[in-house]
């Protein structure tokens, strides 16, 4: 929990830092916009601006598009120069749209700005717009469509021998098939994208898409091999979004593999990566990911508690980019009502500018430490929290042994008592016996033989024998514990408690009379219950109950 809440202390601190540098070079440019001395340098201005904006506000860089567009309308600029822009501008208003999912506009953008640069016969220009409507079929899943055009860039781009665009629309000419489930033409194309791609980088990321195809085929071996080089060639060319992606495609592939422990150690590695360069905005696949690891694992407890951590950043990141479109659209009536100014107020609208951006950035210090504060509070509160709770659970578990215990030496005890109930019994019952032999002696005094008196005598015998074997069942009650009982219930399921009970008497040695006597029933009852048992455990006439049991020890 203290590793998430920083981390998203981490997301929330860098837009701060970050966002003064870059509202320094917006606003310099939105200057440069304003005083520009002629319509072509306000253009190549505008123009450079929306390449900054675009990147956080499709909106904001449309409105700057169609202000450059206004200004070659409103002149009737008509020389190759402005027609050239006004095809880029188009150009870049059409992929405004295709980002925002309005393809049927798109197109419609994008084929104008094709029909100027034909006009113009700018071939360079006309390969960039198949590729651009190529593009937008391939985005509408139309992939018959989309390899036409990109078929159509192709021999145009080899004529110039721009290898970098060319390998770029072989790469994409290759999704193409892809998608459309052509595996075969796709790595052929893939291959000639990577190639074709004069840089390492570029290489790799056509060999990232070959990799898609031996994981989508069952290839893993290649789609590793893969996937290991790219992340060594990212790392050594510090593109961390990269090999974030690339350590993603690994952990999924070994989870696939089952192979967990390796998905794991990949999926940490990711997590460290993200930490290290404060890339942050894949943390909730990451948490994704993680989360069908553990399913996969079997262990649904974490599995779940990193599937909730990851809609917890994904809903943290939507209200963030909330908060930063809100942020922007003031920013943007801020810069239209700055348009609006005369040149005369412009100096002193500058510095009201420039006032309003060293407050901003005492506010964003001021916010800083309030977060901080927050958050030190926040984690005190978390560790005292933490630490009554594990208290409370060792509590509990001393509880839980005290009264495990107790319930132990009752069961000893009443274990104890039934054994003396029992054995009272037996020696009561031979008392009583006993002196009704003695009154029949001295009843028939004169009559008696002296083997009455060697029957008195093996009787007594007899009996000092059983007591010495019921006093030793106290010195082995310990013996006699569940551990039997529990290995009759398993080899013997159909043996009813009685039935268990008088194995396990016999497994002392008791004869049936001392266990008729101590379970106070008749002595045809132990003889019908005998029969039971050896029916129950399978005995045959040749083997001995008594012997069967002994066995068992």
């Amino acid at each position: 929990m203290r590793i998430i809440l920083l981390t998203l202390f981490c997301c929330y601190l860098f837009p701060v830092f970050s966002q003064t540098k870059q509202d320094s070079l917006e606003i310099d440019l939105k200057e440069k916009v304003v005083i520009a001395q002629n319509d072509s340098l306000k253009l190549h201005y505008i123009v450079e601006l929306t390449k900054k904006v675009e990147k956080r506000n499709v909106d904001e860089a449309r409105s700057l598009m169609k202000e450059a567009l206004q200004i070659i309308k409103d002149n009737s600029y008509n020389s190759n120069y402005f027609l050239k822009k006004k095809a880029l501008i188009i150009d870049a208003l059409g992929k405004y749209e295709s980002i925002q999912k309005n393809y049927e506009k798109s197109l419609g953008l994008q084929l104008e700005a094709l029909r100027i640069r034909e006009t113009l016969k700018d071939s360079i220009e006309i390969s960039q717009s198949y590729h651009n409507i190529g593009m937008l079929f391939r985005y509408q899943k139309d992939y018959e469509k989309s390899k036409s055009y990109f078929l159509k860039a192709i021999p145009i781009r080899q004529k110039y021998l721009d290898s970098t665009k060319l390998a770029r629309t072989y790469n994409m000419l290759g999704v193409s098939y892809y998608y459309n489930k052509q595996n075969d033409s796709a790595m052929y194309y893939y291959e000639l994208s990577r190639n074709y791609y004069p840089t390492p980088f570029g290489k790799a990321r056509a060999s990232e898409n070959i990799a898609t195809i031996h994981y989508t085929t069952g290839n893993y071996d290649n789609a590793i091999e893969v996937y290991k080089k790219n992340i060594a060639l990212y790392k050594s060319e510090n593109y961390t979004k990269f090999v974030i992606n690339s350590q993603m495609h690994l952990a999924k592939i070994y989870s696939d593999l089952g192979k967990h422990q390796q998905a794991i150690h990949y999926i940490d590695e990711t997590f460290a990566s993200a930490k290290k360069f404060g890339n942050t905005a894949k943390l909730p696949l990451m948490y994704q990911l993680r989360s069908h690891i553990f399913e996969k694992m079997g262990n649904y407890r974490y599995a779940l508690g990193f599937y909730k951590t990851h809609k917890y950043y994904y809903d943290s990141i939507f209200n963030i980019r909330n908060a930063k479109k809100i942020t922007e659209l003031e920013l943007n009536y801020k810069f239209q009502k700055e348009k609006q100014a005369d040149s005369i107020k412009f100096a002193t609208e500058k510095r009201e500018l420039e006032l309003k951006t060293e407050v901003k950035q005492a506010r964003s210090r001021l916010y800083i430490l309030l977060l901080l504060l927050a958050a030190v509070i926040f984690i005190t509160l978390l560790l005292v929290v933490n630490n009554r709770r594990k208290l409370n659970q060792e509590r509990y578990k001393k509880e839980q042994f005290e009264k495990e215990l107790l319930d132990e030496k009752l069961k000893h005890s009443t274990y104890q008592t039934k054994q003396l109930i029992a054995d009272n019994k037996m020696r009561l019952q031979f008392k009583q016996e006993f002196l009704a032999k003695l009154k029949k002696v001295k009843q028939y005094a004169d009559a008696v033989d002296i083997s009455d008196f060697q029957s008195l005598i093996t009787d007594l015998s007899s009996q000092i024998q059983t007591e010495s074997k019921l006093d030793s069942i106290e010195d082995n009650i310990d013996q006699i514990d569940e551990e039997f009982n529990e290995k009759l219930r398993t080899l013997f399921p159909t043996l009813t408690k009685s039935e268990r009970e008088i194995c396990a008497l016999m497994r002392m040695n008791l004869s049936l009379k001392e266990i008729m006597i101590i379970r106070n029933v008749t002595m045809g009852s132990i003889k019908s219950s005998r029969h039971r048992i050896r029916k129950k455990m399978g005995l045959t006439r040749a083997q001995e109950l008594e012997q069967a049991i002994m066995d068992l020890i």
